[in-house]
């Protein structure tokens, strides 16, 4: 008797987190916009509105993400689940660059609290 034979719904479930990490992308890829979008663009201004949109989905893709490299982490002996927890780990690893960046961007905003009023 295999694995799939004794615990069917652990293949739903598999499939389900699949799915969450599939859903979760668009959330993953808001939080590597900018945190500057004017030196996105080539400029050298001040973005007033802040980071906050980037430390909202960056830390929100961390999670799921870090939870499917976890998840899929545990049975890194199947190929298939190592690949997973590395592309995983890459959206996270991707994601806490921008976070960086971000908290110096926020750093630099807030030194010159005059330009944001």
């Amino acid at each position: 008797m295999n694995e799939t034979e004794r615990h069917p719904h652990q293949r739903i479930w598999a499939l389900l987190g699949y799915a969450a990490l599939v859903i979760a992308l668009p959330v993953a890829l808001m939080g590597l916009m900018p945190a500057n979008e004017y030196k996105a663009w080539g400029g050298d201004g001040i973005d007033c509105d802040g980071p906050g949109l980037v430390f909202f989905f960056a830390g929100l893709g961390i999670a799921l993400y870090g939870v499917g490299a976890l998840v899929n982490g545990r049975h890194f002996r199947r190929p298939f689940r190592l690949a997973v927890a590395c592309a995983c780990l890459s959206v996270c690893l991707a994601l806490g660059v921008n976070i960086v960046a971000a908290i110096k961007e926020q750093r630099l905003n807030d030194a010159v609290p005059e330009m944001c009023g």
